[in-house]
């Protein structure tokens, strides 16, 4: 069984020892954080350090194909003093959803703002809109993409449900007991995804239609 933590504690001892104090902060988030991850999950590392150049990358790149299952490595890797001034609302998802193994994510990211967490819902619900639409009208595979769309907007209700209730709640299954009506029905599909592939094409409009819906909604309130 792979178990994460590990994994990113063997990969911190390696930064360690190649940055040294150049290295910031270590930490991981996503699927194996949530304890949502599949055979299929990538592990998504979050790395700061005192700077970066592409010097600075291509060390770390060499150290992450030292790794066992360095194939599956992706992640967030910045300088401190980038970090610092980086938009709140970008910042969102980083920093409620980062689990540190070395370091302190608070010593570089300022707390995190209800207003902060109205922009990323705001701008998260515009890009699945937008590609929603695009897709429906356009897509070869709309399915593949619904998958995605569905996905990602996960991310918009947490950060909505955050803007109205300064709570965050990290996993999916979580959230769906917090929430009602059409975000309910969305996170229910979310959950359940994989099944979009055998949806019917009644069933693959209505999908696009609760995105659709409840994006605009978002966009027009906030």
């Amino acid at each position: 069984m792979f178990e994460v933590h590990n994994w990113v504690f063997e990969l911190t001892g390696k930064l360690k020892k190649r940055f040294g104090s150049g290295l910031c902060f270590v930490g991981y988030q996503g699927s194996f954080r949530r304890g949502e991850a599949n055979k299929n999950s990538d592990i998504d590392v979050v790395v700061i350090f005192e700077h970066v150049d592409i010097n600075i990358l291509a060390d770390y790149k060499n150290v992450i194909e030292s790794m066992p299952f360095a194939e599956k490595a992706c992640g967030f890797i910045c300088g401190k003093k980038e970090l610092e001034k980086w938009s709140g609302y970008e910042l969102f998802q980083l920093y409620n959803d980062t689990v540190s193994v070395y370091g302190k994510l608070g010593d570089f990211i300022p707390e995190i703002s209800p207003k902060d967490a109205i922009t990323a819902a705001k701008i998260g619900a515009e890009n699945v809109y937008h590609l929603a639409c695009h897709s429906f009208l356009y897509a070869k595979d709309r399915k593949e993409i619904l998958k995605q769309l569905y996905k990602s907007v996960v991310f918009t209700i947490q950060a909505k449900y955050f803007s109205e209730t300064k709570e965050y709640i990290l996993t999916k299954d979580e959230l769906f007991k917090k929430v009602t009506g059409i975000e309910k029905n969305i996170l229910e599909i979310s959950m359940k995804k994989d099944g979009i592939e055998s949806f019917s094409a009644q069933e693959t409009e209505n999908s696009y239609s609760l995105l659709i819906d409840f994006c605009a909604d978002i966009i027009r309130r906030f």
